[in-house]
């Protein structure tokens, strides 16, 4: 009884868990919105209707609520209208198909727990009742105890607080799961399942329900509820003690005050404005891409990176939060040359936005101003209006997916307009201003110069990979080199790209271990390649301090950098 789980699942998949969301338990009457769907696309809506209602009962949820003349039950979120749709499911393996539809919404195989099931059948003489005068009015098509039996086990089918999050997840998507990317239910059947969920899904609490949390939801005597707003997040809750009603009753306080502090009540009017979608925003004399440049570059950044605006966006760009922010934008007009916008974490752009967008793109461009749009691979309906409004002109607008290359070539364009001091091309080590070797003496940069050995590589070409052993480090004499650290399968990071004059691997001066990331030619380059064993203590210690001074400047940069970030 002790146990209590909270998880949250947004629609662009990521899940947010507190105390015991990997408990198993039963899930009971939520396992009635799940079969309800399969049940409309089983047999389609008017079958549906034909033998199950869509009225609430104001009844306790095992109550016989029958119409008195067809014995159709008044929903199918009270007992009588489950039994009811448990007997629509189709196919000869009823309960696989159950089991099936039910893991396209959790992402993973589920069990049946045989005691409780058994336990159910044992003592659940109501549902028996309920079912064999079903089945005397002609709503069941097959024998009462048979569905009834069926019925007990969907009911006893074991889940978790992060299941119930991602069932809400599906529902909130359209019926595909954000994880996955598998359908659990077609999209033409979600609106009738939360219908039937805001109206019927929380028993005789429901009315109350609605006006106090405003989401479509269904709860279980074994303590779960599951939450839905459409389009942003499902919500699952463990809590087993219960209420008269048959509700969790730490379920109901969680999903009431996660719905009043964030404003997630359907019918909330909460003004939009720019603040609620506007995540972050900075200047690229506040935050530099992951180009290393040299002292003479950061220094000139430093005093015109203001003419280079980033506004990271979040959540749903409607239009009165795209009219407010673009006003916004327009008020700081003088202020930059370069605007780039990023919108990875926006789940949706409206069809109104876009109009505001196109306009203050028409204004950028009438006064010499650069807009860059980034992060909009998964907003492809956007990006065919913009294209569609633009043309040609179009494709420079996504010439980025990621805001830290769009920042890298504004800075380019900044300093190639501005800057009268270029960083020299093909210098060796004794040469560089590069950290690492400042205020080395003669002797020192000779002692460098005599232990490198020239090396060469192929734009792509790997140099070395995270893991790998360390025994040297390397100065870059021509061409660039990212260094980049793969987060999965599929995406990698770049930490750094690195040009003539700046050293790389040189970390591995105060580590046993492998390289720390990899090093890739981000064009072909050559480098001078120095061993480690190759110096003597004293160049050693020389190149230690200057790294230690270096790596405590860089993370007063970075903690600069994340507190702006929020």
């Amino acid at each position: 009884p002790n146990g209590f789980g909270i998880a949250l699942a947004t629609v662009d998949g990521h899940v947010y868990q507190a105390g015991d969301t990997r408990q198993p338990f039963t899930i009971q009457s939520i396992s009635k919105a799940v079969t309800y769907g399969q049940a409309l696309e089983d047999r389609g809506v008017a079958a549906v209707l034909a033998k199950v209602g869509v009225e609430p009962s104001g009844e306790a949820f095992n109550s016989i609520s029958l119409e008195p003349d067809t014995g159709r039950p008044l929903n199918p979120m009270i007992n009588a209208g489950a039994i009811a749709t448990t007997g629509l499911i189709s196919g000869g393996d009823y309960m696989g198909r159950i089991l099936e539809g039910f893991e396209r919404y959790t992402g993973h195989a589920l069990e049946i727990d045989q005691s409780v099931y058994r336990s159910e059948s044992e003592t659940g003489h109501r549902n028996r009742a309920i079912a064999e005068l079903l089945y005397g009015y002609g709503i069941l098509e097959r024998p009462a105890a048979e569905v009834v039996d069926l019925y007990f086990r969907q009911c006893s089918i074991l889940v978790t607080a992060r299941d119930l999050a991602m069932i809400g997840a599906c529902l909130a998507n359209n019926g595909v799961n954000p994880v996955t990317g598998m359908v659990a239910l077609r999209k033409e059947s979600v609106p009738k399942v939360l219908s039937v969920m805001s109206s019927c899904g929380m028993y005789d609490y429901s009315g109350a329900w609605v006006y106090e949390v405003g989401m479509p939801a269904k709860s279980g005597v074994g303590g779960g509820i599951v939450a839905v707003l459409p389009g942003q997040l499902g919500l699952g809750v463990f809590s087993p003690p219960l209420d008269a009603k048959g509700n969790s009753v730490r379920g109901i306080e969680v999903c009431r005050r996660i719905s009043g502090d964030h404003h997630l009540h359907l019918f909330s009017t909460v003004r939009a404005t720019s603040a609620s979608v506007l995540r972050v925003r900075y200047d690229g004399a506040q935050i530099r891409s992951h180009r290393w440049r040299s002292e003479q570059e950061v220094e000139l950044l430093q005093q015109c990176g203001g003419l280079i605006q980033i506004y990271e966006l979040q959540g749903e760009l409607k239009f009165g939060s795209a009219e407010s922010l673009v006003q916004d934008m327009l008020t700081r007009l003088d202020g930059f040359e370069f605007l780039i916008i990023e919108v990875s974490r926006v789940v949706e752009i409206g069809l109104s936005a876009y109009e505001v967008l196109f306009r203050l793109g028409g204004i950028l461009a009438a006064r010499g101003k650069t807009l860059l749009f980034t992060g909009t691979t998964n907003h492809y309906p956007f990006r065919k209006q913009i294209k569609k409004r633009f043309g040609t002109d179009a494709d420079a607008l996504f010439r980025f997916d990621e805001v830290d290359r769009a920042l890298e070539w504004c800075e380019s364009r900044l300093l190639q307009r501005r800057s009268e001091e270029r960083l020299a091309r093909g210098r060796a080590p004794d040469q560089c201003d590069q950290y690492l070797c400042r205020g080395l003496e003669d002797a020192e940069t000779a002692q460098l110069r005599q232990a490198g050995r020239p090396v060469e590589f192929r734009a792509g070409e790997r140099i070395f990979a995270a893991g790998d052993p360390a025994g040297s480090f390397f100065f870059v004499v021509e061409g660039e080199v990212d260094i980049v650290v793969a987060t999965d399968s599929l995406r990698k990071i770049r930490l750094a790209t690195l040009t003539p004059g700046m050293s790389f691997g040189e970390l591995s001066l105060v580590s046993d271990g492998g390289r720390s990331a990899d090093a890739v030619a981000a064009a072909d380059c050559r480098c001078i390649e120095l061993r480690f064993d190759d110096l003597d203590d004293r160049l050693k210690n020389r190149l230690l301090v200057n790294l230690a001074a270096h790596l405590s400047r860089k993370l007063q940069k970075d903690a600069m950098e994340m507190r702006r970030l929020g």
